[in-house]
């Protein structure tokens, strides 16, 4: 999948490069100047200087880009943050198991549990308990 996304953003770069190479004499020798209407402005600013439409096109390219970046970020930093929680929250539930296990075996006034009954705190072995023999609930052996 990173290949076939890689191709595709090959082949919008190269469009658009060529889209521009063609269209040489628009981009580079066409002036324009940006004017903004806005009540709060004074009316000398108004009016940008005149610069070539190849900028205007990158600085808006540019914009676009820095929005889609800080949106792709905010996303991964806000999963990342969920993730960081949740493992805090395994972590105290886990702690808190051992301490049930502990008082219970006090409880019981020092004999020993049961296996069944041992609490596991590695994710590997829970894994490994929970399916014997490497079965599927359908009774077919796993590859």
């Amino acid at each position: 999948m990173k290949k076939v996304k890689l191709v595709v953003w090959m082949l919008i770069v190269v469009f658009v490069v060529v889209v521009i190479y063609q269209n040489k004499d628009f981009f580079w020798e066409t002036k324009k100047s940006l004017t903004i209407n806005l009540p709060l402005i004074p009316p000398q600013y108004k009016t940008l200087p005149e610069v070539e439409l190849l900028f205007i096109f990158g600085i808006f390219f540019a914009a676009g880009l820095l929005v889609g970046i800080y949106l792709m970020f905010g996303r991964g930093l806000k999963k990342k943050k969920t993730i960081k929680s949740l493992k805090t929250q395994v972590k105290e539930e886990s702690e808190k198991a051992v301490g049930l296990e502990k008082e219970l075996r006090t409880v019981l006034g020092g004999e020993s549990l049961p296996p069944d009954n041992t609490v596991k705190t590695d994710p590997a072995l829970q894994a490994t308990d929970a399916n014997p023999g490497g079965q599927t609930p359908t009774g077919d052996n796993k590859p």
